[in-house]
């Protein structure tokens, strides 16, 4: 499999940076995910692409191209845990690389059932139990996607990745999962995003179990929005996302995302019966759902709804059943 990677290359002053863009086949809708080979000592990735033949032959292709084979990268850098960004971590780990992720995201590549991980938090928000059983097998198929990871090296923010002459400086950007991720190169004013920041898509602000919190999950679109919040404030010149083309600067997507998010929760207020479950609602804003798109929209629903439950939009119920349920508060 022939695969075209992109060459990029930056300098200021002494600091000169070439990194390179490989496009990675993924069987998610969203398609080809971005691999990153920054090409400087020690020769390092920039998430991998998923567990599947595919990736390894495009990943491997590509290496090759640039006169490279696996086993010369030294490390790989994650910007968040989910198949298509991580799943080859643990074969490059075979291959000789060191890992590097943050911990919330390391257990998401150790081989668990994540249905099994999620499943009160499924329930809670109103998934019935025979659709849960139905979807089970499926996604324990898709975890084959994340391949296995066993010792890592672990990541968190304000930490500096050194390189020869220069350094990516580590930035905590919850909101699509908690523990992502973005590498910045402040003198070159260069960012990888992974999926905070896409040129066309408006990231799944996935919510995930979290014991502690008083939803028993955590808060993720307050989260991302706090994210995106925190990265107007940089200077940013590129942008390299995990999916999609680059962008010069990110302060016009970073709006438009503001105000998708905005009209989503003024369409979900007016679309809200009282005491509705997150799934119910999905139901209504979605339509008929089927697969992973049914965790996927019930999740994104029950984002929105702790976010405007926190503002004081609707009015949150948990039932004897566990079941959270909303209504909405007139204004």
């Amino acid at each position: 499999m022939e695969v075209k990677s992109q060459s990029f290359s930056a300098s200021e002053g002494p600091l000169s940076l070439i990194w390179h863009q490989i496009p990675v086949p993924t069987p998610f809708p969203v398609g080809p995910v971005n691999v990153y080979l920054v090409e400087a000592e020690p020769l390092t990735l920039i998430d991998t692409g998923p567990n599947t033949p595919a990736a390894r032959e495009a990943l491997t292709s590509a290496l090759g191209g640039l006169g490279f084979t696996p086993g010369d990268i030294k490390r790989v850098l994650v910007t968040h845990g989910h198949g298509d960004h991580a799943g080859l971590a643990g074969w490059l780990q075979e291959q000789g690389a060191e890992v590097y992720l943050h911990p919330w995201e390391a257990a998401k590549l150790n081989g668990r059932d994540v249905l099994a991980m999620g499943e009160v938090y499924f329930r809670h928000i109103g998934i019935p139990g025979d659709l849960l059983d139905a979807l089970r097998p499926m996604v324990r198929y898709a975890v084959r996607y994340n391949g296995e990871l066993g010792v890592y090296n672990p990541l968190h923010a304000g930490e500096e990745i050194p390189f020869a002459g220069f350094h990516l400086s580590v930035l905590d950007t919850p909101g699509h999962c908690g523990g992502h991720l973005a590498f910045y190169q402040p003198q070159l004013q260069l960012m990888f995003t992974g999926d905070t920041v896409l040129k066309e898509i408006s990231p799944n602000p996935l919510p995930e179990p979290q014991p502690e919190s008083t939803r028993g999950r955590s808060g993720s679109l307050a989260a991302f929005l706090s994210t995106l919040e925190r990265l107007e404030g940089l200077p940013v010149r590129w942008v390299m996302p995990g999916h999609g083309e680059i962008m010069e600067g990110y302060g016009w997507r970073i709006d438009a995302m503001r105000e998708h998010h905005r009209q989503r929760v003024q369409y979900l207020y007016d679309l809200l019966d009282n005491w509705s479950t997150p799934y119910e609602l999905s139901t209504r804003l979605y339509g008929s759902l089927a697969g992973w798109d049914v965790l996927l929209g019930a999740s994104e629903v029950c984002a929105h709804l702790d976010l405007m439950a926190d503002r004081g939009l609707v009015e949150e119920q948990v039932g004897a059943d566990g079941v959270f349920r909303y209504a909405r508060i007139p204004r």
